[in-house]
């Protein structure tokens, strides 16, 4: 299965909350998850984890000499996990974004596209500005929520590249977007991870570091003839 058994094993036996501290679980993690969820819905279930290889009497958690365990799904896919806090994702290039690159136009037809692609069987699906204004809300409604999480079931890795590189969405926007839907796909929720900074380390930031980023930010969406959001009046 590729785990570090052993640590598998101690999430098993000493599973803690997930967020105690907040974070993404390992794959060891998820593994004792799934294999802790498994025996639970053995007794729930009325069946026998003995006889069904099941937890202490299988071998990733038992150990040589029990019943091989098999997980038929992957257990990070089964079980999902939520994103990082939002605070994670409050610092300043974070709510920053890159320009949208290929303009206006084309990025309205890229959230059209997610909505005719990802609802298509929704009547009176949202037009691609409500897509773009759904990922943009501090707020949804439970049906907006519904349909965007839709979306990022379905969306692949080149998408959320370029949400947060060439949609004009900044990653605070996608992060919070990501929350209001409830997502809880957790390669989304790994994605994000990669510009989640917790909010006791920005101290360790040199100011330097952030004027740079504005700077260049700024310059990309000169390049492209727009001006960009937090210098319009």
């Amino acid at each position: 299965m590729g785990f570090d058994v052993a640590k598998v094993r101690e999430w098993y036996f000493n599973p803690r909350p997930l967020d105690d501290p907040p974070r993404i679980p390992s794959r060891e993690e998820f593994a004792a998850r799934y294999e802790r969820w498994r025996v639970e819905d053995c007794l729930l279930r009325g069946g026998d984890p003995k006889a069904e290889g099941l937890g202490e009497h299988g071998s990733l958690i038992g150990g040589l000499g029990k019943p091989v365990t098999l997980f038929r799904v992957r257990p990070s896919d089964f079980l999902g996990c939520h994103p990082l806090p939002l605070a994670w994702y409050d610092y300043p290039s974070a709510r920053l974004p890159w320009p949208p690159r290929a303009g206006r136009e084309a990025t309205r037809a890229r959230f059209r596209w997610f909505s005719a692609k990802h609802l298509a069987d929704i009547e009176n699906r949202p037009s691609g500005t409500e897509t773009e204004r759904r990922f943009r809300a501090e707020t949804l409604t439970r049906g907006e929520a519904a349909d965007l999480a839709r979306i990022f079931l379905c969306l692949r890795p080149r998408d959320l590249s370029w949400l947060v590189g060439g949609s004009g969405l900044s990653v605070h926007e996608l992060a919070r977007a990501a929350h209001n839907s409830g997502t809880r796909r957790t390669w989304v929720a790994l994605f994000l991870s990669s510009y989640a900074i917790p909010p006791e380390n920005l101290g360790r930031v040199p100011a330097e570091h952030w004027r740079k980023v504005c700077e260049a930010k700024e310059e990309a969406w000169a390049e492209v003839g727009l001006r960009p959001p937090w210098r319009r009046s």
